[in-house]
């Protein structure tokens, strides 16, 4: 009985001998092994618009300019565009080198009133605003873009004897003023058209509470301002880009009191119109009229 009590216990031994190594061993390991590093999480990033090559100053953006690229938002500027398309189209301010961020300050946009339309003309251009009297440009016919001419008639002061249509009634020539119309300049492009916008007067048919449940809603949501209806448009004047040489002579015409006419060409349209100037001679001609005196 001692004898199998003795080996049990040898048996328990060794069992407790090799429990007690694999724990000392495992310890062990844990002390050598290097500590675990801690997972570092993905950084939160947003699309950003860049270019895709150098882009010099003045250069109208193109889808092949662009591209976008994830950024960390924390390095991302507050006024970055993130859509391709809301770059295509405008006019670089400064010049960019590749994989430049576009930010908005960065394009000039020539439909708005923030004096970009300086960068849609060349460097020996000026920008003239010519007055929307004529009949074309009051009916909202007109779009910035389109390519008109503009014809002028003015009165100018001619001897009686020079026109072959008045006879001398003394022995010396008297001058008559004589309207002349004719094409002053083809082929011009509309780079936009200033308007003023007619306010609608507002109904006072309305009952106090109701203007007041109308305040209140207006304060928790604003109202979108809608688009103005041609009725509620008012052009005020033509913006064309000319060489210095044709503004002064715009300006001659309309200071002398000529009128101003702009007529539509299509968009294709390229020749130039050799055009005679047309006064009362040019039409008795023409139509064989008989003028008396």
């Amino acid at each position: 009985m001692s004898r199998r009590l003795g080996i049990f216990i040898a048996i328990i031994g060794v069992i407790v001998a090799i429990a007690g190594f694999l724990i000392i061993s495992n310890l062990l390991s844990r002390a050598a092994a290097p500590p675990v590093q801690a997972t570092i999480p993905a950084p939160i990033t947003e699309k950003v618009v860049v270019t895709t090559h150098d882009v010099p100053l003045r250069s109208v953006l193109k889808p092949e300019d662009l591209t976008t690229l994830d950024i960390p938002v924390q390095l991302v500027p507050a006024n970055a565009l993130a859509n391709i398309e809301d770059a295509v189209g405008r006019i670089t301010k400064i010049g960019l080198i590749t994989g430049e961020m576009i930010m908005e300050h960065h394009l000039a946009d020539p439909t708005n009133r923030n004096q970009d339309l300086a960068f849609v003309i060349e460097d020996d251009q000026v920008l003239m605003a010519i007055p929307s009297t004529d009949l074309m440009s009051t009916i909202d016919i007109l779009q910035p873009g389109d390519i008109v001419d503009l014809l002028a008639s003015i009165e100018q002061p001619v001897l009686e004897g020079e026109t072959g249509l008045l006879e001398p009634q003394s022995d010396q020539n008297r001058e008559e003023d004589m309207l002349f119309t004719f094409s002053a300049l083809q082929r011009l492009q509309i780079s936009a058209i200033v308007v003023e916008i007619i306010q609608p007067q507002a109904s006072t048919s309305a009952s106090a509470s109701a203007f007041a449940g109308q305040v209140a809603d207006a304060e928790a949501t604003p109202t979108p301002t809608p688009t103005p209806s041609p009725s509620e448009i008012n052009p005020q004047a033509i913006l064309i880009a000319l060489s210095p040489q044709d503004s002064l002579v715009v300006k001659h015409i309309l200071d002398a009191g000529g009128m101003i006419d702009f007529v539509l060409r299509a968009p294709t349209s390229n020749q130039e119109f050799d055009l005679q100037p047309v006064n009362s001679e040019y039409l008795e001609d023409r139509y064989e009229l008989i003028i008396t005196r």
